[in-house]
């Protein structure tokens, strides 16, 4: 079957005689799984993608003040980082480290900002980490669950 894909994680398994089409990863509503469920591709590929969007902002815009820099952050790149993390929420250091390392770059290029560290930096534009906002929202979800 052609749009039947599957993750396999147990057993092969054929339906009515039709063979499915194994993968080690899979794309599902924008989200890359693999067949080990730490999500280190998707991650990769968000971050990348990040990346490059940020750069294409700053190539573009000559603006480097605070109002309208947060704005184009915060409409294209944030809302990549941030698609589905309650899915994907990065679990080891490194990966964490590798998805903050696109806001840390991001808020350094600000004006009156190069000279201060990152915490110093959202202290200041009233921003909270990426690893903050992921851990805050899977507390507030999780309080609505309940």
């Amino acid at each position: 079957m052609e749009k039947l894909r599957i993750l396999q994680l147990n057993q092969y398994i054929t339906p009515s005689g039709n063979e499915i089409m194994m993968k080690n990863t899979i794309k599902d509503l924008g989200v890359t799984t693999s067949i080990n469920l730490l999500f280190r591709e998707h991650m990769d590929n968000i971050v990348t993608a990040s990346k490059i969007m940020s750069g294409l902002l700053l190539r573009t815009f000559t603006t480097r003040h605070q109002v309208p820099m947060i704005r184009m952050f915060n409409t294209y790149i944030r809302s990549r980082l941030e698609y589905c993390r309650l899915v994907w929420s990065p679990s080891h250091q490194k990966d964490i480290n590798k998805i903050e390392r696109v806001q840390r770059n991001f808020t350094s290029k600000i004006e009156e900002m190069e000279q201060l560290n990152y915490h110093q930096r959202l202290k200041k534009l009233n921003l909270y980490s990426l690893e903050r906002r992921r851990k805050r929202y899977l507390i507030i979800n999780s309080w609505q669950q309940i």
